[in-house]
């Protein structure tokens, strides 16, 4: 058949294809999510004269662009929103059932194609500043063009509900893109507990080290990073040096309390090492004292005689003030005389 003839029955072929995928759009998607449909064979990918390895990381898959623009006719023709929607979601769909039989040749497309159709809904920063011919040549292998709006926080739950290793990088475009965007510590503590989650073995790791906008995360390099807060004002030291030091310090703490302890050999008073909230007692109170008294009376004490001072009674040594002039003070009854405040000191005694 002439070029003419085949190109009248190719858009033939897509006007059905089209209708079709307006009357059974779920059947349609299932139908294309099958290997040897945007899931390609080996042997497909020989013929397309694609590297059936991969020429990007399983971190962050991309399609072939041989294949990519083998479909690019037909998925031009069905990209309405409502195609996208039932895309991506049975996308993660099937991601989800890999996770319990692992194939990595039909995840790495399926997460590649994931990754692409989320790309072409975009709006990055970085693409404001390219030329018209870069943004053609952007375009030209985009599915769709025009932003859709799209179910953020279902997509957002079908990612994290579908682990593997390209999760944090379909995570990353997911969070980049939404149309509220949750807050950035979110993001990050998001982005770190799903790398962890989703780490893989070391091998895999070093083969996937490629354009890495998240870095991966494991438990140590997030216990190394606490400590390194923590000694930021403070020169770097090792974990014997850290352990010296915080055995000598406990050393000292000990000496100190057993010379305290020392000094009151003998006493009433000893020194207390529990951890008391001595803000909960009043001024001259200890834990465990009773309000009685008598309980502040100890059992060994000696007494000593008051001595004899001069008391300078009121009445006989009146004060003036400067300038006042004050009545002179009277009294009713008896007044303590000199020799009664003797008496009374005689008897008196200190322990």
């Amino acid at each position: 058949p002439s070029i003419s003839n085949c190109t009248i029955n190719m858009s033939w072929l897509l006007g059905e294809i089209k209708q079709f995928a307006l009357e059974s759009c779920d059947l349609l998607v299932d139908v294309l999510l099958e290997d040897g449909f945007l899931v390609p064979t080996f042997e497909q990918l020989e013929t397309l004269g694609c590297n059936s390895s991969h020429d990007t990381s399983p971190s962050e898959p991309r399609l072939p662009q041989t294949f990519l623009r083998f479909w690019l006719p037909l998925l031009k023709v069905l990209n309405s929103p409502s195609f996208i929607h039932v895309l991506l979601e049975k996308l993660f769909v099937e991601l989800k059932l890999l996770v319990k039989e692992p194939n990595n040749h039909r995840a790495f497309y399926i997460s590649a194609w994931t990754s692409e159709v989320m790309l072409c809904n975009s709006n990055k920063f970085e693409y404001h500043f390219e030329t018209k011919g870069q943004r053609k040549a952007r375009m030209k292998d985009r599915i769709f063009v025009n932003r859709i709006q799209l179910r953020w926080q279902q997509l957002l739950s079908a990612c994290l509900d579908a682990p593997c290793i390209s999760t944090p990088h379909l995570l990353q475009l997911i969070l980049d893109d939404m149309e509220h965007p949750l807050p950035l510590e979110t993001q990050q503590r998001l982005l770190q507990l799903c790398s962890i989650y989703t780490q893989t073995t070391q091998s895999e790791l070093n083969a996937s080290q490629v354009h890495k906008q998240q870095p991966i995360y494991t438990l140590e390099s997030l216990h190394e990073k606490l400590q390194h807060s923590r000694r930021h004002s403070q020169p770097r030291r090792s974990e014997a040096d850290l352990e010296r030091s915080e055995s000598s310090q406990e050393n000292r703490c000990a000496d100190v309390q057993a010379e305290k302890a020392k000094l009151l050999r003998g006493s009433p008073w000893q020194v207390c090492t529990d951890k008391i909230l001595w803000r909960n007692f009043p001024l001259g109170k200890v834990p465990g004292q009773s309000d009685d008294p008598s309980c502040l009376m100890v059992e060994h004490y000696s007494t000593m005689t008051v001595f004899d001072q001069p008391v300078e009674l009121e009445s006989n040594a009146a004060r003036s003030v400067p300038g006042v002039s004050a009545p002179a003070r009277t009294a009713e009854g008896l007044l303590w005389n000199h020799s009664d405040i003797n008496k009374l000191k005689s008897g008196l005694q200190l322990f």
